[in-house]
């Protein structure tokens, strides 16, 4: 995928508010706001509005994007808040953060924008970096989809049942539930169906 096509997606299209999962994971799993020195990672921040709302609930944040202007958008948006960000612009296969040290990571539209080979690289680092305790949610698009083949220029891979079950390889101690949310629109001429993987570390 070409780094212009999410740098203008970022710019023009990128969500304004939290995604509706990540807001009832963090307030489900997380007593806000956290204790002061907390750290999430949003992996695949887009223009930071997960972000945002991570930093509002007391967080301190490792927000990665592969999209310059995502990066850029992330710190604009979120310039008012207390609490560290720390940014990184690299792609899901190239991410470096500290092993065991996150409490929360989340992910959302990175895995089916960035495609499965990049996946198989990144879910196993993501997991590595929760600390004990820790749980991560990652959300991205099915097969079936509709924004699969109404974006083609976005290039999404809308995952099957197999290709998630393959992705989660689980060390010791880590525990995952795989859900899926279908939302339809114009009397179901279009589903939205999104895997939900949630990840929890003892």
């Amino acid at each position: 995928m070409s780094a212009a096509v999410w740098d203008e997606w970022n710019e023009h299209e990128s969500p304004r508010h939290p995604n509706q999962h990540v807001v009832q994971f963090v307030l489900r799993n997380f007593t806000v706001p956290v204790p002061p020195g907390t750290w999430a990672l949003d992996l695949g921040c887009g223009g930071g509005a997960d972000t945002r709302f991570l930093l509002e609930c007391g967080f301190d944040v490792t927000a990665v994007d592969a999209s310059s202007i995502g990066i850029v958008t992330t710190q604009a948006r979120v310039r008012d808040l207390p609490g560290v960000l720390d940014v990184q612009q690299a792609r899901l296969s190239e991410f470096q953060v500290p092993p065991r040290s996150y409490a929360c990571v989340i992910s959302v539209g990175a895995l089916d924008a960035a495609g499965i080979d990049e996946a198989r690289i990144a879910v196993p680092r993501l997991v590595d970096a929760l600390r004990p305790g820790g749980k991560a949610l990652l959300v991205f698009a099915s097969e079936g989809d509709y924004r699969v083949d109404r974006h083609p220029d976005l290039r999404l891979h809308g995952y099957s049942r197999r290709e998630v079950e393959a992705l989660i390889v689980l060390e010791f101690g880590t525990s995952a539930w795989i859900d899926t949310c279908t939302v339809t629109y114009q009397q179901d001429s279009m589903r939205q169906i999104d895997w939900l993987v949630t990840l929890a570390k003892r």
